[in-house]
């Protein structure tokens, strides 16, 4: 990612989550009224009370459609995943959040839940700037801080950096990696996860994604596609796992793993078999939606 320029695929990922609302009532499982407003492509199609505009829906079904609607549809299961892990912890009693490289990621001001909690957002500075100001004049439903952090620093300086903000290591939290681990080298990731228990205390939750290593290193026309893309924003691919092994990899670590799923079981969970196989791919079967705990 460059210094001074915002994320690129924080900005595809939230347009790509907006334009959920796009989606027929079957295929709907979130709405981010502010996911569009991030996207240089599509930000026009709402309205800033949220409202689709009448020519976007219009039109939807000649620009709607392709690889654009499919991956719509995989940003529906990947958030309505991670935000009913969210909202369980809350009802459990956690207060305290941590979306590690939150991008543009709105949860703090959809999730109702959220209310009373503190939503720590870690991110470069560059993206995190062009959030704040984009969000400015939105209440979030609970209190966010907002936690500036350039990833060439130690990671080990940022458990610190949290507590002088005012987050307890004391009490329960929840970390969000959601989009992140793929852009990591495998040393930034050991430094991610050991930053990760250090500032979580025993038996916190991390809601994490992440891609087999057979999808970041693809040989077909779209995944070349996807890495040249990515490479060119200055956000390649950098690392995946290989799902067996993953248990073990995070035990070694001070985790364990409560749940796997690939996106492929997600379609079938959400909306039931029938949709489920007709979304699958090979590449919704090697993404990945894991609930961890620090041991």
């Amino acid at each position: 990612m460059r210094d001074d320029t915002p994320s690129f695929t924080a900005s595809w990922v939230a347009g790509m989550r907006g334009l959920g609302a796009f989606l027929p009532e079957r295929l709907r499982l979130v709405d981010d009224p502010y996911g569009l407003r991030f996207s240089r492509a599509f930000r026009r199609f709402r309205q800033r009370d949220g409202a689709l505009t009448p020519l976007a829906s219009a039109t939807s079904r000649l620009w709607f459609r392709g690889y654009i609607r499919r991956f719509a549809v995989y940003m529906q299961l990947r958030t309505r995943d991670i935000d009913d892990d969210v909202v369980d912890f809350v009802r459990a009693g956690g207060r305290q959040l941590v979306l590690f490289g939150a991008g543009f990621d709105c949860r703090a001001w959809r999730l109702a839940a959220l209310s009373g909690a503190t939503v720590f957002e870690v991110d470069h500075p560059a993206t995190q700037a062009r959030k704040r100001a984009i969000m400015d004049g939105d209440s979030p439903c609970g209190r966010v801080v907002f936690v500036p952090w350039n990833f060439e620093r130690p990671l080990s300086e940022l458990p610190a950096r949290l507590a002088s903000e005012g987050h307890d290591p004391s009490a329960p939290t929840m970390t969000i990696l959601e989009g992140v681990l793929m852009y990591l080298t495998p040393e930034a990731t050991d430094a991610t996860f050991e930053c990760i228990r250090h500032y979580s205390a025993p038996g916190s939750p991390a809601a994490i994604t992440y891609m087999d290593e057979a999808l970041v290193r693809e040989r077909s026309g779209q995944g070349f596609g996807r890495r040249l893309v990515v490479g060119l924003a200055g956000e390649p691919f950098k690392n995946g796992f290989h799902a067996p092994a993953v248990p073990a990899w995070l035990e070694e670590r001070g985790f364990h793993l409560e749940r796997d799923e690939s996106a492929s079981q997600l379609g079938t969970r959400f909306f039931g078999a029938a949709v489920g196989r007709r979304i699958a791919s090979r590449r919704h079967a090697r993404s990945h939606f894991a609930l961890i705990r620090r041991k």
